[in-house]
């Protein structure tokens, strides 16, 4: 070969090699100046959880579009990346590493469950990525680790709102506890325990069901048998559900009051008329004479979706507006940085009420007591009574 010819070849293939190495350049570039700003969000997407998943993602996607549409966190917009745990915690973790290591979001919006919470703070802990649930309200995660906060109180100021409703408001001074058996349901079940028995309440048995469970006449004959004023019913809408039909069925006349896993529409298709009657607890709106952004969530959710937002699409649109404002302040947007931000949020009004972290990464926000009434939930107001509140002492 001669040295033309050789060098006519090299200089193609140096072209060749400037021209790859220069698209390559380009397109990694691209990437990087695109400005996106990327975080991340686990829930039940699919499963028995999925509703729950639906009022997060519904919530957090109106709530990045108005930050997008406001100019974004510093003139960059904010994008999310959805993982499903499908309402287990071994899933859980894989969408946390999945969210850390491949997409390299420095925060994550949930798990949705108590239980995944709890599985994903070690790693949040270990890789200084903030986990910011709606939901999580085991009394566990407050010693989770300083990576992981929540909008929503724990189940020990939940218990307790629903202890002293049933004993000083509706006189019910024996109870059966009927519980979903995970953390969530557990520490329910114990908070609630300590809480009524203080106030002079006698607990007259305990019984655990499955997550999910469908059927519970089993558990349900044990009450019939003990005639308890209540039933402490902590649990999620599908074991709800099956709970208030299969009560009618077998002749159970003890009031239900049931914790904030269940106050879903789905509990209300589920058990039909059958819910009439019955309480549920959840995480109340803010006060809609003081707080104007009660009002404004629910019409611009209404005018989006068709219907209108539960209170768990209230807290989540709380969640990604408080991690929002913490990233906005953070002067780096790595998880340490954002750790600090949200410690120092003040006073953040939401729909849900006022949101100030204390060192635990806590919420102090009160519960609301609903009663189903037409197939709504309906705030009670402060005459109610349940029906039956007199009989089965």
């Amino acid at each position: 070969m001669s040295h033309t010819l050789r060098g006519q070849i090299l200089g193609v293939l140096l072209v060749v090699f400037v021209g790859t190495l220069g698209f390559t350049t380009c397109r990694h570039a691209g990437r990087q100046d695109s400005g996106v700003i990327r975080i991340g969000a686990i829930s039940p997407f699919t499963g028995d959880g999925a509703n729950y998943g639906k009022a997060a993602r519904t919530a957090i996607d109106m709530a990045v579009d108005e930050v997008n549409a406001a100019g974004g966190i510093h003139g960059r917009e904010l994008e999310v990346h959805y993982e499903d745990d499908k309402g287990f915690p071994k899933d859980a973790i894989s969408a946390f590493q999945k969210l850390t290591t491949v997409d390299k979001v420095p925060a994550i919006i949930g798990p949705f469950y108590s239980g995944n919470v709890l599985a994903c703070a070690p790693e949040a802990e270990r890789n200084q990525v903030v986990l910011l649930t709606g939901s999580g309200t085991s009394d566990n995660i407050r010693n989770a680790g300083d990576y992981t906060f929540r909008v929503c109180p724990s189940n020990d100021t939940q218990s307790r709102t629903i202890a002293d409703y049933a004993f000083n408001r509706l006189r019910l001074s024996s109870a059966f506890v009927i519980y979903r058996n995970v953390d969530y349901g557990v520490t329910l079940r114990d908070a609630f325990d300590s809480a009524y028995r203080s106030l002079g309440g006698n607990i007259v048995g305990v019984e655990a069901v499955p997550a999910d469970a469908t059927d519970v006449r089993a558990q349900l004959v044990k009450v019939k048998a003990a005639k308890p004023a209540l039933i402490f019913a902590a649990v999620h809408y599908t074991e709800g559900g099956a709970l208030l039909r299969q009560a009618i069925e077998l002749g159970v006349n003890s009031v239900i009051i049931g914790t904030d896993g269940g106050f879903d529409p789905q509990l209300l298709t589920i058990a039909g008329s059958a819910a009439e009657g019955s309480y549920w607890v959840t995480v109340g709106w803010g006060n809609e004479t003081s707080n104007p952004e009660v009002g404004k969530f629910k019409a611009d959710y209404l005018r989006r979706y068709g219907e209108e937002p539960g209170t768990y699409s209230g807290l989540y649109y709380d969640a990604t507006r408080v991690l929002v404002r913490a990233m906005s302040s953070a002067p780096t947007l790595d998880g340490p940085s954002i750790q600090k931000a949200l410690q120092n949020i003040h006073d953040y009004k939401g729909p849900t009420g006022i949101t100030n972290f204390d060192s635990f990464g806590d919420v102090d926000k009160p519960f609301s007591i609903y009663q189903v009434k037409n197939r709504r939930f309906e705030p009670v107001s402060e005459t109610s009574r349940a029906k039956g509140a007199s009989g089965n002492d």
